[in-house]
């Protein structure tokens, strides 16, 4: 599963929108803002100031948390994986963030910087190479896989040792997404569908069409709430029936079922994650605007093997964000992000199925 500028973050912005209160932020401005940070640091002296106008937290400030409040979640319980844990990266957070560690000092993340959360409670910076990411996964080797796009749209392998594998993948009048990796592929949605880009060789190949999705032919990730691809399955969850994810074999090609999440009072799905033997899938969704739950399903049967409360924010302050990931086959990690200025602890959770 890789992550972007999130849907949660649209849907929040086009509530607040609502309203008749304005806020100093807005979807895209989260990145371009520290973009535009960074290159202060180089040049301006006066840092202290610009970084207070428009809200943010910067090198030498610390903001105490704001009053945004969430509920607080149960300590997350320790579990020993039974394999390699996949990895949860923080993609989107922008602010300053602790760990659940004693002693945690405050890491600073944004377009630059990217959050791992480690499964003994470590908050791991991961440097962005370039000018700042659009999407980004990890792999469990240690490799980061991002999506870049500035100046151009590329394709990053970031090894552990610091050495980057850079491809220009842009093509064109085309938009490109990333919605997962393996060790030996990135799976990218392209105008045409879903495509398999080989990290090794650079060779890509046509893996679904969008017409065999029905997902429309100039941006297919446009139409999508969230999707993961692991081994040989794709989930993902339509816009138009958010609720309602879609499993897929990608060899050979076919569609496998549906799994509803409208009995559990689903309003819109904003995470899908596929367990490593894709029995499972883990799915964050809303119930209503600002509520936040947490759920797993069988992909054999549909079955709701778990469910339960994540946290609750309010929809005219800055969203908060949820990211998942499977210690193992039996256990879901989570973490709960917010956004906003202030120095942030973050929460954890597990959900044992």
């Amino acid at each position: 599963m890789s992550h972007q500028i999130p849907r949660e973050v649209e849907r929040a912005v086009r509530t607040a929108g609502e309203s008749t209160t304005r806020y100093g932020w807005e979807v895209g401005e989260v990145y371009r803002r520290a973009r535009r940070r960074r290159n202060r640091r180089r040049g301006a002296t006066a840092i202290g100031a610009t970084l207070a106008a428009i809200g943010l937290v910067g090198a030498g400030i610390v903001v105490r948390q704001h009053a945004q409040a969430t509920r607080p979640l149960e300590p997350a319980v320790v579990s020993t994986p039974t394999g390699p844990a996949q990895r949860l990266l923080l993609a989107g957070a922008n602010g300053q963030y602790l760990g659940t560690r004693p002693g945690a000092e405050p890491i600073e993340l944004g377009a630059l910087s990217i959050g791992e959360m480690r499964p003994d409670g470590g908050l791991v910076p991961l440097p962005v190479p370039g000018n700042g990411y659009d999407s980004v996964t990890g792999l469990s080797d240690g490799r980061v896989v991002v999506l870049g796009d500035v100046p151009r749209t590329t394709l990053t392998v970031d090894d552990p040792a610091g050495e980057a594998v850079q491809r220009d993948i842009k093509r064109p009048g085309e938009r490109v997404t990333l919605v997962a990796a393996n060790a030996t592929t990135a799976y990218l949605w392209r105008p045409q569908g879903l495509a398999g880009f080989d990290l090794t060789n650079g060779l890509e190949r046509l893996v679904m069409s969008s017409a065999m999705l029905d997902l429309p032919g100039d941006d297919p990730s446009a139409a999508l709430d969230a999707a993961d691809v692991v081994g040989d399955t794709l989930v993902l969850a339509r816009t138009s029936a958010s609720c309602r994810p879609e499993l897929n074999d990608i060899d050979p090609p076919q569609g496998l079922r549906t799994l509803s999440l409208t009995a559990l009072g689903c309003r819109a799905t904003t995470g899908l994650r596929l367990s490593p033997s894709t029995g499972r899938v883990a799915v964050t969704y809303e119930k209503k605007p600002g509520d936040v739950w947490a759920a797993v399903l069988s992909t054999e049967d549909g079955r709701v093997l778990a469910d339960r409360h994540v946290t609750t924010f309010d929809i005219k302050k800055p969203p908060v964000l949820v990211r998942v990931a499977w210690l193992d086959e039996r256990n879901v990690r989570g973490v709960v992000v917010p956004l906003g200025p202030g120095v942030h602890q973050l929460q954890t959770f597990t959900i044992p199925t």
